[in-house]
């Protein structure tokens, strides 16, 4: 249960902020960032860059920001996401817990009031509701709302979640979407898949690469 309390945390602060974790990393523009001991590479869908100064980096720890390309480099001519969102990975090394043979364990765990509760930005498993999960080959995948009072400030409080492991670590990533332009669930679901494909992708060793 430790082991699920701690990566219910790590969930969290994937949508959280998390300036106290390190220093910001990279360059603004770039599609990718390695983090974790130089060891996970995080990459977004097309369209989507990384914020340079909302990544941190601790090694045992890390979060990634992403958003649409265009805003952050201020350029017309970079390319653009087909949705109105924003991408968060947040990577922690574990040896509690491994997504591809407990998913189940972990599912049932955020279904849960304690994690619920980790969940909810407010500590009150009463905010969040867990619309929908499933294993997909490796992945986990958790459509969620969460109606905390505290919730990110023109975010919706629908939004997908999804779960991975790279390379002895847990990735948790989520998709959130704008009131002012709300995903749908489909367009959510997508998005997700799309951001753990493109993080698969990005840790292939070279061998596999290459096949």
């Amino acid at each position: 249960m430790a082991g699920l309390a701690g990566l219910a945390s790590l969930v969290l602060a994937g949508c959280a902020e998390l300036g106290a974790i390190g220093l910001s990393i990279g360059a603004i523009g770039q599609s990718a960032v390695t983090v974790s001991r130089g060891e996970v590479t995080i990459a977004g869908p097309e369209g989507f860059c990384v914020y340079p100064f909302a990544t941190r980096d601790r090694g045992t720890q890390a979060f990634v920001l992403l958003g649409n390309c265009a805003a952050i480099t201020r350029s017309e001519e970079a390319p653009q996401p087909p949705i109105h969102a924003l991408l968060t990975a947040a990577v922690r090394e574990t040896d509690a817990i491994e997504v591809a043979s407990q998913s189940d364990l972990l599912a049932s765990f955020l279904r849960s009031e304690t994690g619920r509760a980790m969940l909810s930005r407010d500590k009150n498993a009463a905010t969040v509701t867990i619309l929908d999960s499933f294993s997909r080959g490796d992945v986990l995948y958790v459509h969620a709302r969460d109606e905390s009072e505290s919730y990110a400030p023109g975010m919706t409080a629908e939004h997908w979640r999804a779960f991975l492991d790279v390379d002895g670590r847990i990735v948790a990533l989520a998709v959130l979407g704008f009131e002012a332009d709300p995903l749908s669930a489909r367009e959510g679901l997508s998005a997700v898949r799309d951001f753990a494909e493109a993080i698969r992708r990005s840790n292939l060793p070279p061998s596999a690469e290459a096949q």
